[in-house]
């Protein structure tokens, strides 16, 4: 009989109730058992959700262990149960990435007569795995069989090398392996996992105070959660420094935990500990990108800019390194690198080329602008920051923007990770960039010491693709031909009010005759046009009289009104005039005769109605009703409440607007009366007479004035 063949590779892995991710970790493993003869052995310490049947479908080995409180000791059963000359172990949350040349290319070799190899063990902390905010450590996970190693710890638990292997040589193999475990896990889980960890490290303390490796884990469970982390910060410089022929090699990995604990727990040691650190181990990764991210984040918050400069600087600089894979790499064996990933580094970005605006280190933060990928910014925040600072450079610099503009609007445009997101940047972008185009804000920029250009300028690359471009091109024009044909491009509900007011405002005919707007269009339209002043002046220098255009006028006349400042009466009363003289030409034009009478008022909408009012109000006016005309304007009033300044404001000016409205004949006769009555005392009989004539009673109001009746507080 023929025997079967020794697999060159053993997996083994330890699983409780993972049914979220365990057929996802060995299905992993399909690519890896199709290269080299490979058996995987699992041990269930008590699964009741399904993983067992899931485990059965692809296991070699499976049985059952039960749960001790103690990893090392199910990972020694599973050990206990390999027959492949090389043993690797994974964890039910993790999986292979489909890169697996070098690990079967290291195993097919025989390991070129090394006994270790480890990997990159990539934790993500969401649940999306596409997210880049991770954390990268070393693992040892792959031993040569039968070497006489073991597994000890009941928590972290770590192999034990026997005697004769007094220093072991890891090969580091460029393999990842992803892990997700602590992003799909619930706060109530993560809760009990860390008092369940702190409960074995504080036994394992009280056997070993100054264990570092011990102190150092607890101080990576409680460091989010609990100031007791501090007490441990401490000890472990104090043990560290004690025993430094012992623990020095490992003191830069102490140093980033302790500094990361200060950071967290807010604590002054920070800098001084970070300044320490780089002292000691002025090449070690830690120390060069965990440390330098904590203490720029401290000196920024400080205010300290030069400072947090600084370490930006020497945190990007370990980054790279860290990149390139130039740094001493048996350092992540101790323990993950925690802002090593992308995540990280566009935060402090983003910081960094503020550092250098407000610095004035132009080029610098021109240089550094350049390494922001807009498409990974993931949130409305970083946007917003992002186009403040390109707005900037553009502002305070001659330097050329223009392809960082358009680089940089390309990037966040990309669907990544998803359209919601692109969607996200893009408003953020528009909502931000757009204030730049208001007058109050190229006012306010032309003030500071350090203006060259407006802002609005450096949107005038994106003409053309961004509805910002298109307006920041029609401020910089001021033909009226030019900007009608400007326009005439795109949808003007979209372009930025403060271009539309521009071309206005130097004379472009609008709305144009083969651009017809609905009536909701120009009504908002009027209404954003508000902020910008001289809405009376633009619906008189419409000169068109199609109904478009009519209507036009009095969107423009109503916006008017809604933003006057009725304080001023004669810039009020030459409104109110103009406002009734255009409302008689669009009624008349836009409703038949049925509609505008007392019966079909009630048909027409309130903004209508009221003018139909003030029209009828008007009219009594000059009629010299003013019972009439106060009735009228209280009907109008009804209609549309939003008029009430308006209508207060007739109604205390009825004297005024009387002899405004008065036909020039009784103007005239006014005045004849009131040169015949200076002629005589107020007790004269004559002028009894003469104010008891009927002449005097048609002219009566346009010298004496009039009272109106008041009930309520309101003119009646």
């Amino acid at each position: 009989m023929k025997q079967k063949q020794r697999p060159l590779l053993t997996v083994g892995i330890i699983f409780k109730n993972e049914i979220r991710c365990l057929e996802r970790c060995l299905k992993s493993l399909v690519p890896l058992r199709e290269a080299i003869p490979c058996e995987v052995v699992m041990a269930d310490t008590g699964s009741d959700d399904g993983s067992y049947e899931i485990a059965e479908k692809y296991a070699d080995i499976l049985f059952k262990f039960p749960w001790i409180n103690d990893f090392a000791a199910a990972r020694n059963a599973v050990l206990d149960r390999s027959s492949g000359k090389w043993f690797m172990t994974l964890d039910s949350d993790e999986w292979l990435d489909p890169d697996i040349r070098e690990m079967v290319q290291f195993l097919q070799l025989g390991g070129g007569g090394h006994n270790f190899a480890g990997f990159t063990i990539r934790n993500f902390k969401l649940p999306d795995i596409m997210d880049d905010d991770y954390q990268d450590f070393y693992a040892m996970r792959i031993m040569r069989s039968g070497i006489g190693v073991r597994y000890e710890g009941c928590i972290h638990e770590h192999w034990k090398y026997p005697e004769t292997i007094k220093n072991p040589q890891v090969v580091r193999l460029d393999t990842v392996v992803y892990h997700d475990g602590y992003a799909f896990a619930s706060k109530e889980a993560m809760k009990a996992k860390q008092e369940r960890n702190m409960e074995l490290l504080r036994k394992k303390l009280e056997e070993d105070p100054d264990d570092l490796q011990t102190l150092a884990e607890s101080m990576d469970v409680t460091k989010t959660t609990d100031d007791i982390s501090v007490e441990y910060a401490h000890r472990a410089l104090k043990v560290l420094h004690q025993d430094w022929e012992r623990w020095g090699p490992y003191g830069s990995r102490i140093y980033r935990d302790v500094v990361t604990v200060a950071q967290l727990r807010k604590q002054p040691e920070l800098l001084e500990w970070a300044e320490k650190a780089v002292e000691l181990y002025p090449d070690s990764i830690y120390v060069r990108v965990d440390v330098a991210y904590c203490a720029y984040a401290r000196s920024w918050d400080k205010k300290d800019i030069p400072e947090a400069v600084r370490w930006a600087e020497m945190y990007r600089g370990g980054l790279e390194d860290y990149r390139t894979g130039n740094f001493n790499r048996s350092e992540l064996f101790r323990g993950q690198l925690e802002f090593g990933s992308p995540h990280w580094e566009r935060r402090l970005l983003i910081m960094q080329v503020e550092g250098y605006l407000e610095l004035s280190q132009h080029e610098n933060a021109f240089s550094t602008f350049e390494c922001i990928d807009g498409a990974s910014l993931d949130e409305a925040e970083q946007v917003e920051a992002c186009v403040n600072m390109l707005l900037r450079i553009h502002r305070e610099t001659e330097l050329d923007t223009a392809s960082l503009m358009g680089r940089f609007w390309d990037q966040i445009n990309q669907p990544l990770p998803d359209e919601a997101m692109e969607k996200k940047r893009r408003k953020a972008f528009l909502q931000t960039a757009a204030a730049s185009l208001t007058p109050y804000y190229r006012s306010d920029e032309t003030t500071r010491n350090t203006f060259v250009r407006h802002s609005y300028t450096a949107l005038l690359p994106l003409e053309g693709r961004c509805v910002l471009g298109d307006g920041a091109a029609i401020l910089e024009e001021t033909e009226p031909e030019v900007l009608e044909t400007r326009l005439a491009r795109g949808d003007v509900e979209d372009l930025p009010i403060a271009a539309l007011a521009h071309a206005l405002k130097c004379g472009a005919r609008f709305p144009m005759p083969k651009s017809p707007l609905r009536m909701e269009t120009m009504d908002a339209l009027a209404g954003r046009l508000g902020p910008f002043g001289g809405l009376f002046e633009l619906a008189g220098s419409t000169s068109e009289e199609n109904l478009q255009s009519l209507y036009w006028k009095r969107a423009l006349l109503l916006a008017a009104i809604r933003s006057c400042d009725w304080k001023d009466e004669e810039n009020g009363l030459e409104l109110v005039n103009a406002y009734v003289a255009l409302e008689r030409q669009f009624l008349a034009g836009y409703y038949t005769d049925a509609l505008l009478s007392e019966a079909g008022a009630y048909l027409l909408p309130p903004a209508h109605r009221f003018g139909f009012y003030c029209v009828r109000a008007f009219d009594a006016m000059h009629g010299e009703d003013t019972v009439g005309y106060v009735r009228l304007l209280r009907l109008g009033l009804d209609s549309c409440k939003e008029m009430k300044e308006m209508v207060e404001f007739l109604l205390s000016h009825m004297e005024k607007m009387q002899s405004l409205s008065a036909p020039p004949e009784l103007k005239a006769l006014a005045d004849q009366v009131r040169v015949i009555l200076a002629r005589f005392d107020s007790n004269d009989p004559a002028v009894a007479a003469l104010k008891a004539s009927e002449a005097y009673q048609k002219v009566a109001y346009l010298i004496e004035g009039f009272a109106v009746p008041v009930r309520g507080g309101m003119a009646q």
